[in-house]
């Protein structure tokens, strides 16, 4: 895998003069959006912009403390899980040490909005109307939702709708903070909320307040999953702790659990998911193994691995083609804690697709912030923004 690591002192150069300049016009196809949640003072909290197949420095680079003053309820902190609305018209990043929810506009990078919904936002996402945002507020343990007008930018937090998952635990589900949500299943209003202790919750999203369509206990479903993709029917759900892992096969008509595969032989810490080829799901292991793992979607099967990644590779998402996936790479002194996640090249890794998805092969390393044992930087949230000519 090349890697091309930039001077500390010339990115942060670079990265002051894009910031100050309005998004140029071009019809690249796509752009890649990476977000180094570390703190601040350190280089950190900075969305950085590349351009299709211009992986040397980034395009643009915003620091977002001082985009989201005087914005709705302000900045928020360590900025951590980076999705799309339907339209790519507008980002949702969500702030993990704070319960702070921005929405950027695309076009010109503008923050239009920041919404704080309580303890912790682990992850927001848009609903396919885009008519609410779900928002998973870990440490406040509810599921939180905000009304949404994407066209009109308006943006408010929907207290009454959110789901206090509080109140809900018991032996099977003993600590229900909320890690991600996959939503809008089924083509309807409902949604899939993974559990720091382990567990599931079905949600009607729908209801005010939220309500509980179904639920799985901790022995069917293990803890802090993060990965959730819905496709062809199933929904595709993972379980990811530093000494383990595990992919759970849904129908998502009737929320029946089909399959569980685990996959602890393969690496730990189970995160990030993409379809690639339009039959293959890729899952990062960014814990042991450090490596992408391929399961048919056919048969339900792991049928490959990936090496040669780069250490911790975190979340995936794949250009619009199909040809490349992006893997974010934690750094050495990653925010999560622990043994797990532990990186080396902060950073993302380009993978080229190959075997329709069945296969694939790192080609390139894009550099976040400063390399090296030291190194502060700590990318999470990677996101490719579609771009129309």
């Amino acid at each position: 895998m090349v890697r091309r690591v930039l001077a500390f002192a010339l990115a942060l150069l670079v990265a002051s003069a894009l910031s100050l300049s309005p998004a140029p016009a071009h019809a690249d196809g796509y752009e890649v959006w990476v977000v180094d949640q570390a703190n601040p003072a350190q280089g950190g909290d900075r969305l950085y912009i590349f351009s299709q197949d211009a992986w040397g420095e980034p395009r643009e680079a915003h620091y977002l403390w001082e985009r989201a003053e005087g914005v709705g309820d302000g900045p928020g902190t360590r900025p951590h899980l980076l999705t799309f609305n339907t339209s790519h018209s507008h980002g949702l990043l969500a702030n993990v040490a704070s319960g702070h929810v921005y929405v950027i506009r695309t076009s010109d990078r503008a923050l239009v909005a920041s919404i704080d919904v309580g303890d912790q936002a682990h992850g927001a996402i848009a609903s396919a109307d885009g008519s609410q945002i779900l928002v998973s507020n870990q440490n406040g343990k509810k599921l939180a939702r905000i009304t949404a007008d994407f066209t009109g930018e308006r943006f408010s937090h929907d207290v009454a709708g959110d789901l206090d998952l509080a109140a809900l635990e018991n032996p099977n589900q003993p600590d229900n903070a909320p890690i991600c949500p996959t939503m809008y299943v089924d083509g309807g209003a409902k949604a899939y909320v993974t559990l720091r202790g382990g567990g599931l919750y079905v949600v009607d999203t729908a209801a005010t307040p939220m309500r509980v369509l179904r639920e799985y206990a901790r022995d069917q479903i293990a803890s802090a999953g993060c990965g959730g993709i819905v496709h062809n029917g199933k929904v595709y759900v993972n379980s990811g702790s530093p000494t383990d892992g595990a992919i759970y096969v849904f129908d998502s008509t009737t929320d029946d659990l089909l399959t569980t595969l685990p996959t602890g032989r393969y690496g730990t810490d189970a995160h990030g998911m993409v379809i690639v080829g339009g039959r293959y799901l890729w899952m990062s292991n960014c814990g042991d193994g450090d490596n992408i793992i391929v399961l048919d979607t056919a048969t339900d099967e792991v049928v490959g691995q990936i090496d040669g990644v780069g250490a911790a590779p975190d979340l995936l998402d794949i250009s619009p083609s199909g040809d490349l996936v992006f893997a974010t790479l934690r750094g050495p002194k990653n925010l999560t804690g622990g043994p797990s996640a532990v990186g080396e090249t902060p950073g993302v890794a380009v993978l080229r697709v190959d075997g329709d998805g069945r296969t694939g092969k790192p080609i390139d390393f894009i550099p976040i912030g400063m390399q090296g044992p030291a190194s502060p930087a700590d990318p999470h949230a990677v996101a490719v923004r579609r771009v129309l000519p």
